[in-house]
């Protein structure tokens, strides 16, 4: 079967309110998440849609969302500064994909932790780094894959294709090519899997039961 595509920003808390979620409900399904990291505000340009965090009424109200949502979710979150330049750690999510999707995987998932729950700054080369080396990606390796061109050209395909696929925020889901935007969309991926799967996979919740978040993202 075909894996759920899970597009994400890493300065995105509702893909970091998501991602376990998503991995969850895939395992219970019989499915896979194919991880694809992208840059919202590029997606936003291409889409002529202003980033949310730009308006100072919806400012307001996802600050509070975050918090709650965070809280709802049971996941340890510290507010941090948005928004926040996420190139480095994207561009390296890429070239350690094109080769080993788990390492990928990985360091996506402690990334978007070490920014929501431990106050770290991921936009800071040292922090990627780090996360790097915790994950097993050799340092060096990891510094020349932030400053190579072909660090670049992935993520920029990255984005390209993320924009063809009408993402228009993160986080952005494909379920057999049917889209779903939000954290507070999962019991809907839920829903749609237990349709779709030819046979009930055991210990799988049932179709509306699981209870996840209340905001759409960013």
């Amino acid at each position: 079967m075909e894996p759920i595509v899970f597009y994400f920003d890493f300065a995105s808390p509702y893909a970091y309110f998501a991602a376990d979620g998503i991995e969850r409900i895939a395992a219970e399904h019989g499915r896979t998440v194919e991880w694809r990291a992208f840059l919202a505000w590029a997606a936003f340009k291409a889409h002529g849609i202003s980033p949310p965090m730009d308006v100072p009424a919806r400012h307001a109200y996802f600050i509070t969302d975050m918090i709650r949502s965070a809280a709802f979710h049971g996941v340890p979150y510290r507010q941090p500064k948005l928004p926040v330049s996420t190139h480095r750690a994207a561009r390296l999510f890429h070239v350690v994909a094109a080769e080993d999707p788990g390492t990928a995987r990985a360091f996506a998932r402690r990334a978007l932790s070490v920014f929501f729950a431990e106050g770290e700054d991921i936009a800071a080369e040292a922090v990627v780094l780090r996360i790097a080396q915790e994950c097993g990606i050799d340092a060096a390796s990891a510094r020349e894959a932030i400053e190579s061109q072909s660090g670049r050209a992935l993520l920029a395909a990255a984005v390209d294709r993320a924009v063809a696929d009408g993402v228009c925020g993160s986080p952005f889901f494909l379920v057999d090519g049917e889209p779903f935007f939000g954290a507070d969309r999962l019991p809907q991926i839920a829903w749609r899997l237990s349709q779709t799967r030819p046979t009930s996979v055991p210990g799988a919740a049932p179709p509306g039961t699981l209870s996840t978040g209340d905001s759409a993202g960013t």
